[in-house]
């Protein structure tokens, strides 16, 4: 019984001194400022080309995460680019949820544009996006809009 014991406490005594604790890698802080320039939509697993009027659009992200978000797109009737999205405010990163969230002020009411980002590097940004008709079927466009970094 005295062996069975004493292997027990030596079991013990070495689990709780592995270092362990000393092992654990904090998340790297991710750096998402700079000016992002949408580039094209993966859809379906084909890549499908921006208009010159989207390719206008970007993300303003600065070191302070103020910046704006700006989309373009073509008028159907008269073909001149139009820019039904535009927002300035303050920017929040949530690294746990994936998302790139804009709090900004419209008519003296606080508002948040959410965008859900799929994967991120240094140079491009992968956003989930819903915002055009890629298939003339509505309702069902969930795309990936990819930005670059310029």
């Amino acid at each position: 019984m005295r062996i069975f014991v004493g292997v027990f406490l030596l079991i013990c005594a070495v689990s709780c001194s592995n270092g362990d604790d000393d092992n654990v890698v904090a998340p790297e802080p991710v750096n998402v400022s700079g000016n992002w320039k949408p580039v094209k939509y993966e859809f379906r697993g084909k890549t499908i080309p921006l208009s010159a009027c989207e390719q206008k659009g970007h993300i303003l992200i600065n070191t302070d995460f103020s910046g704006s978000y700006d989309r373009y797109d073509t008028e159907a009737v008269t073909g001149n680019c139009i820019k039904p999205d535009s927002f300035a405010g303050q920017w929040v990163f949530d690294q746990l949820y994936s998302t790139l969230n804009l709090k900004y002020v419209e008519g003296g009411v606080t508002k948040t544009v959410q965008k859900e980002i799929e994967s991120f590097s240094p140079t491009e940004l992968r956003i989930l996006d819903n915002s055009k008709n890629l298939d003339n079927v509505p309702g069902n466009d969930e795309a990936t809009l990819i930005f670059i970094k310029e």
